[in-house]
């Protein structure tokens, strides 16, 4: 992501792109733990049915 990480921007479009990606409302997508490091715990909810599917292609393509 090329967001800044100043005043919170980089988690608030880290939780855009995975709303997108998830088929989910940005509201939903939750930085649980991380928010201020580069290692983050998110939270979908609800989770949509097929979140492991979703998952596993984003990291698929990702490598």
């Amino acid at each position: 992501m090329a967001a800044p990480a100043v005043e919170g921007k980089a988690n608030e479009r880290l939780r855009a792109v995975l709303a997108k990606a998830f088929g989910v409302r940005k509201g939903d997508v939750s930085v649980v733990a991380g928010d201020r490091g580069r290692d983050k715990v998110i939270e979908l909810s609800p989770a949509p049915a097929d979140a492991a599917e979703r998952l596993n292609m984003l990291l698929a393509e990702s490598t």
